[in-house]
């Protein structure tokens, strides 16, 4: 146990001395030393002490805590090759628009469960590895940027498989934990690079889907003021959804694929599955200290004289 004072410490003990060197001297000054008074200064000095103990405030000190969460890890893989920007999402708008706003809704509906965040480009980058903190995956989704064409070296996407079968390996090791991974794409490979096979995961991902964005007809993409231009074609460079890659990595890990350029009404009735599937579960954990105030025990004691004080005086006739 430990005290948070509500004064300053001198402050306190110097009220509590005043008050009762004040009451005896009263009883003193007035000639009037009786059993009865010395029994009511008595009364008086411990109402001043516990005043004096309330305002200490004293605390117990806990480490340890319990919090209710889903039992679920979603681990969000998203493309952010500048083809993610290509501008036919529903319309004119870049893909990763809707991909954002595809996050935050599963966020929104899956919240408690704990969220794990990788991008990848040329390379890939664990921006997250799973946290409850929702706000905070929100936030890097949303800053996430159009890369610099001038440094793109092509994508593939088998890109992030070492980051992805590392954080899905963490996942498993967990008790009575289901894994959910969303894969996020357009399907491009731009890159003379072998593609490596993601079944090797499957038994690692309990459900989720592959997102494809995108469409046939393919889509222009915007760097700041120009669109990039292709001068192979000699034309504003196209990218289009290459749904057959797509549908593979779904294939090898297992889960479906939706594609998602129109809107997000194809994974309502995903999400609806996996929620109907998850559990709360309560946790015991380990972080900061946190005091737990004990002096209400004192105000229930302070009550208690002040109510048997009340009652001398009403026995007396004051009242």
């Amino acid at each position: 146990m430990t005290i948070q004072p509500m004064l300053p410490i001198g402050l306190l003990f110097l009220g509590f001395v005043a008050a009762v060197c004040g009451t005896t001297c009263f009883f003193l000054r007035n000639g009037m030393i009786t059993a009865e008074n010395i029994f009511t200064v008595l009364r008086l000095t411990a109402i001043y002490l516990l005043v004096f103990i309330i305002g200490l405030r004293p605390v117990t000190i806990a480490t340890d805590y319990e919090f209710s969460t889903k039992n679920l890890d979603v681990l969000f893989v998203v493309d952010s090759t500048i083809s993610m920007w290509a501008r036919d999402y529903d319309g004119n708008e870049p893909r990763m628009a809707g991909v954002k706003k595809d996050v935050d809704y599963i966020l929104g509906e899956l919240a408690g469960s704990n969220f794990g965040l990788v991008t990848f480009d040329d390379t890939s980058h664990v921006l997250s590895p799973f946290t409850q903190d929702m706000s905070y995956l929100e936030d890097l989704v949303d800053i996430i940027a159009v890369p610099d064409s001038g440094y793109a070296l092509g994508s593939n996407l088998s890109v992030p498989f070492s980051d992805v079968k590392a954080l899905l390996e963490s996942s498993r090791k967990k008790e009575n934990r289901k894994t959910i991974v969303f894969y996020i794409s357009d399907g491009e490979v731009t890159n003379d690079k072998e593609v490596t096979s993601f079944a090797e995961l499957a038994e690692l991902v309990d459900s989720g889907a592959v997102l494809g964005y995108g469409s046939l007809q393919g889509g222009k993409m915007k760097e700041g003021y120009s669109y990039i231009y292709d001068y192979d074609s000699h034309s504003d460079a196209i990218s289009r959804i290459d749904e057959d890659n797509l549908k593979k990595v779904a294939d090898e890990l297992g889960v479906q694929y939706l594609n998602l350029n129109g809107g997000n009404a194809a994974l309502t009735g995903l999400i609806e599955l996996i929620k109907q599937q998850s559990a709360t579960i309560v946790e015991k954990g380990i972080g900061a200290e946190r005091y737990i105030d004990t002096y209400f025990y004192f105000a229930l004691a302070l009550v208690v004289m002040l109510l048997l004080e009340l009652a001398v005086f009403i026995r007396r006739g004051r009242l």
